[in-house]
């Protein structure tokens, strides 16, 4: 994951903060800590795409002298050309007689919105909208088969188990499942027959099933339509 940087900005003035000569240098620290990743924040235009930066210093010496209050005098600047995942920020601080600089290292995250399971499911378990809770992942460990859609997901069966956490892919569920009851809806130009049926086989959305049919027991063909339905053009 690499970011272009946009600006250079003042991160006094950024942030309107400053530490009293009489603070403790750990105090001192993490304003110091507070202003890199302010600054870091400040490099990211929003994406439009619902995702969000987290960035988070790590920790500084606190038992340094860092000069205490150095309101209007301390910049930072960002360490190479590019953002990337593990960063370095420059702190100076040019108050005459005062004068420090400290590097501080940051970690740079983006996450994207997706939908992850709120406790542990169990195989052929029956999703439900509560099971699910919608959060944020890190990009570099989402899976692109991730289903991030709560109403896609819901009425669906597990066809193997699923911590808490974890996303929930394509193929870790069927619409409609071998042996399941399911609604099976025929379809003509002027008529809609609906009945109920034995899905042969598993499938997912727009899928291609064999059916059952519970009253004429002929096998019929047809596509998936939405969780344990399936519609059939005669």
């Amino acid at each position: 994951m690499n970011f272009h940087i946009l600006t250079t900005v003042s991160a006094a003035a950024a942030l309107c903060l400053s530490i009293p000569q009489a603070q403790a240098t750990r105090e001192e620290a993490q304003f110091l800590r507070t202003v890199a990743e302010q600054y870091m924040l400040a490099q990211f235009r929003d994406q439009g795409d619902g995702s969000r930066i987290e960035v988070q210093a790590a920790g500084l010496d606190e038992r340094r002298d860092y000069g205490g209050k150095c309101e209007g005098y301390l910049t930072a600047q960002l360490q190479g050309s590019r953002i990337t995942r593990s960063s370095q920020v420059k702190i100076s601080c040019k108050k005459p007689g005062h004068a420090f600089e400290v590097i501080v290292p940051v970690s740079v995250r983006r996450l994207i919105p997706s939908v992850t399971a709120a406790r542990n499911l169990a195989r052929s378990e029956i999703i439900s909208a509560d099971m699910l809770r919608e959060t944020y992942v890190d990009d570099r460990t989402n899976s692109q088969a991730a289903v991030n859609d709560v109403r896609a997901l819901t009425g669906v069966r597990l066809k193997r188990a699923i911590k808490e956490g974890e996303q929930i892919k394509s193929g870790d569920f069927c619409m409609v499942c071998r042996g399941d009851q399911v609604n099976l809806e025929a379809q003509t130009p002027y008529l809609s027959v609906k009945t109920k049926g034995e899905a042969l086989s598993d499938g997912n959305l727009n899928d291609q099933v064999q059916v059952r049919n519970l009253k004429t027991r002929k096998v019929v063909t047809g596509f998936v339509t939405g969780a344990g339905s399936v519609k059939i053009a005669l």
